[in-house]
């Protein structure tokens, strides 16, 4: 693993074991960020876009058939994450990967990776509920959204239009953005074998009051704690417990904050310990969902190039996207219009320059078809497939949008 990958036609790189493409065989050796200026130099069609891998250890770079934005477009894209999607797929690897949708990947005899993952994934046990402590107090000083105090004002009529933030709501936004982003830069590293989700609550809850927001998730329609966390099959809306982390689960940490009279959303999903090949490929393949339905993101584009983004994604991938939990508008409520479907629809409504909603999409091994457990939030795919979650809060601008978290 700790070798360059074989470079096939086109530019594209290969498992050394199989040689096949490694959109097909779903044990090939994570592409470095040298193999990529390689194959970019040997390829005139092309070249390769890198992806933030996160907890990975390092960037991966993989082939993506996504189409060039343009240099407006990109520049929109970095906003307060700093990131951007901007490169284009080598034809060949468009092709390959165009002929192969759908099919089962083979799997190579590699049995130990780089930093993209290490043996392939093992039957786990399903996610069982555990007990669930008391909510941790917010501190007096607080301000509290309005359904605290009267929990009928989660929705009105407030939330049922759209409308165009101000210069000073963004300037809010843009803080408690920031602060949302901080924090899931802290769950991150929480996420350690034997951790329980209940103590990486604590902590979250403790950050969040510590700088002067409330967290959203606390007491909306009841919710008992500061933060969503959701692991492997558990699609949303996972209640922290006393259950400890394991080795090669999937985490999924959605926080949401209200400070200044204005909320910020956003979710991201790592793998804890080493895990397995397959869960990054899952992990970052979501990711890039999320970050190629940003890139289609401008004033006057229809809504439903979002969803056609993900879902190119997913089925290039041979991924199921959950189309039943959606996107959001967001601001001084925490949910409202426009509604943001993941998948591909007839929804051509043109984005509004100066609103802000939420894109969220989630991916799964196995069919995308959810359960909601006694408690009443828990969902979880019905064959207790994995799946993972990434989300940000954005603005739409005139060229592009700006990411707030």
């Amino acid at each position: 693993s700790s070798q360059a990958p074989r470079l096939l036609a086109g530019g594209t790189a290969a498992c050394r074991n199989c040689a096949l493409p490694p959109r097909l065989c779903a044990r090939s050796p994570p592409m470095v960020v040298a193999a990529a200026a390689a194959a970019a130099a040997a390829a005139p069609l092309g070249v390769f876009g890198a992806i933030h891998a996160g907890s990975t250890g390092g960037p991966l770079v993989l082939p993506r058939p996504a189409p060039q934005p343009s240099a407006a477009a990109a520049s929109s894209l970095r906003g307060a994450a700093g990131r951007s999607i901007l490169l284009a797929a080598p034809a060949a690897a468009v092709a390959a990967a165009a002929a192969h949708r759908g099919r089962r990947r083979r799997r190579c005899d590699v049995t130990s990776l780089a930093a993209g993952g290490g043996a392939t994934a093992t039957r786990r046990a399903p996610v069982r509920k555990g007990k669930v402590a008391p909510a941790q107090p917010v501190p007096d000083h607080i301000v509290r959204p309005p359904y605290v105090a009267e929990p009928e004002l989660v929705k009105g009529w407030w939330n049922m239009r759209i409308q165009e933030k101000s210069p000073e709501d963004l300037e809010k936004m843009r803080a408690v953005g920031r602060l949302a982003r901080r924090t899931l830069d802290l769950a991150q590293t929480l996420i350690l074998p034997g951790r329980t989700t209940e103590e990486m609550d604590r902590e979250l809850h403790t950050f969040m009051c510590d700088n002067g927001a409330y967290p959203s998730d606390l007491l909306y329609k009841g919710f008992p704690k500061s933060a969503m966390i959701s692991i492997n099959e558990v699609i949303c809306h996972g209640i922290p417990d006393d259950r400890p982390l394991e080795d090669g689960d999937l985490v999924n940490v959605d926080v949401t904050l209200y400070m200044n009279g204005f909320h910020a959303d956003t979710a991201r999903t790592w793998v804890c310990g080493e895990g397995d090949a397959d869960g990054h490929r899952l992990v970052n393949a979501t990711r890039e969902a999320l970050e190629s339905a940003i890139a289609t993101v401008r004033a006057g584009a229809p809504l439903n190039r979002i969803g056609n983004a993900v879902a190119t994604v997913a089925e290039r991938e041979g991924y199921g996207v959950v189309k039943t939990l959606v996107g959001h508008g967001i601001g001084e409520f925490f949910h409202g219009v426009p509604q943001v479907y993941h998948c591909r629809t007839s929804d051509k409504r043109p984005m509004l320059e100066g609103t802000t909603f939420t894109i969220e999409p989630v991916l799964c091994e196995g069919a995308p078809d959810w359960i909601t457990w006694d408690d009443g939030w828990t969902n979880a795919t019905k064959d207790g497939e994995r799946c993972a979650q990434f989300e940000h809060t954005l603005c739409v601008t005139k060229d592009g949008c700006e990411i707030l978290t």
